[in-house]
């Protein structure tokens, strides 16, 4: 939205304040109208809705937490500021909790004002933005729980929803938390076995030796200590699914025996001699490149293009940032609900660093984030000081720095490390880092110019 199209409202009683106020929101392109008293301020907010109200804290008629409480209920999507003279710091911080976004001290600084006007006018995008997520999330039934904002996974679910209709296996690859039993699960659910089990299996968990066994189970007597039947996956996948992830784990040993379900649709338990009907749906998952596994003779070919039928691949996370606040949302509900805690909200501030964040662990990473956070920071304004350091080094360093040109370069040195260290929150490693000096280096450089204890 452009400065322009923002409506701001300011009240006080002094005329001067009130002008002047006016004038500096004016010259940067608000639009701006004014009280001078809180009855006529009282009409004017009735009369139109604001984006932002500035108001001072003592007017004759009405004062500000009066104006403050009847906005909160007439229109409390309006951010408030409140002026306070000094002495009144305390009803200040009540207005806070009322539900004032900030306060500022007389005599105003007006570029704090335009700093607490920006912020506010940002962490109302954001709400409004999460409102929408919300209303997304619960409008449509989005493949299950698959989040599919972005380009890339509205094409993985285009090919799912194609998939899903089909008996034809299916092969998920990604990189490890991205999602691939989600999207498993979404395959279940759209096909016309949901109504039957969804077995799943962790291929790399299963010792050669047991492969057979686990999958397609074995009769009384098969081996010491077979003492009864013991049915398979395959038996407990039975009308519905059999998941097997990490199929790029299988020993070379045990991928004929799986080769010849996929291609005669039957298996044989250990120690039988009857064949049993394999009634199941396979969907196959992997993170590893089973073409390099095919090249390098670890992953037999003839498997490969019988599990390779539909291919579904699915991006990294920082591939699919479109995605990322609206998976915060999703998490953040589930977290609070689960741990039994009240809502948080991530500042603008905070959310720019998850999205410049890599999340090399995926999604999975992602939700580890959101639940450590839902678990030990008691505000509800998320800040970027509660994130990780990893995500918090993401922040960039300040290209202003407002050297004056008379400045030596010691200063010009002092000040740019001093806000490397800001924003890194005085983390030495990766200030270092960024910096191009080695810890040691930085270390002497932060005694030298006393900027850390």
């Amino acid at each position: 939205m452009k400065a322009r199209d923002i409506r701001v409202f300011v009240a006080d009683d002094e005329y001067h304040i009130c002008e002047g106020l006016k004038e500096s929101l004016t010259n940067v392109g608000y639009s701006v109208d004014v009280a001078y008293d809180g009855e006529e301020a009282d009409e004017r907010l009735n009369a139109r809705v604001y984006h932002a109200a500035i108001l001072d804290l003592k007017m004759p008629g009405i004062d500000g937490i009066t104006l403050l409480k009847r906005l909160k209920k007439t229109s409390p999507d309006t951010g408030v500021i409140i002026i306070t003279a000094f002495g009144e710091v305390s009803t200040a911080v009540d207005a806070m909790r009322l539900g004032a976004y900030d306060y500022l001290a007389k005599p105003v600084d007006l570029k704090r004002l335009h700093l607490s006007l920006q912020h506010l006018l940002e962490h109302q995008a954001l709400v409004a933005e999460n409102k929408e997520l919300r209303a997304w999330l619960g409008s449509t039934e989005a493949f299950g729980q698959i989040v599919n904002r972005s380009a890339a996974m509205q094409h993985v679910c285009d090919t799912l929803a194609q998939a899903a209709i089909t008996d034809v296996p299916v092969l998920v690859m990604g990189d490890t938390g991205t999602g691939k039993e989600l999207v498993a699960r979404a395959v279940h659910q759209r096909s016309s076995r949901n109504k039957g089990p969804l077995v799943a299996v962790n291929c790399g968990a299963v010792p050669e030796t047991l492969f057979e066994r686990e999958l397609f189970g074995h009769v009384r007597g098969a081996f010491t200590g077979a003492h009864a039947d013991k049915p398979g996956r395959f038996a407990a996948a039975e009308g519905g699914t059999l998941f097997l992830d990490e199929v790029g784990e299988i020993p070379l040993a045990n991928q004929v025996d799986l080769l010849r379900v996929l291609e005669e649709k039957i298996y044989t338990p250990v120690g039988s001699n009857e064949s049993r009907k394999a009634d199941v749906r396979i969907i196959f998952a992997t993170n590893r490149n089973l073409d390099l596994e095919v090249r390098e003779g670890r992953f037999r070919e003839d498997l490969f293009y019988r599990i390779n039928v539909v291919p579904i691949r699915l991006p990294q996370l920082k591939d699919r940032k479109d995605d990322i606040p609206l998976l915060v949302e999703t998490f953040m509900d589930e977290l609070c609900a689960v741990h039994q805690k009240s809502r948080k909200r991530f500042t603008p501030d905070a959310m720019r660093l998850i999205l410049n964040y890599a999340w090399p662990g995926n999604v999975r990473e992602l939700k580890n984030t959101v639940e450590r956070i839902v678990v030990t920071c008691p505000e509800t304004r998320v800040g970027p000081k509660r994130l990780p350091s990893a995500i918090r080094a993401t922040a960039p360093v300040r290209k202003d720095l407002a050297v004056p040109l008379n400045s030596s370069i010691e200063e010009a040195e002092r000040l740019l490390i001093e806000n490397t260290l800001a924003h890194v929150t005085s983390n030495r490693k990766e200030a270092a880092r960024i910096l191009g000096i080695s810890v040691r280096a930085l270390q002497y450089k932060i005694k030298k110019y006393n900027l850390g204890s």
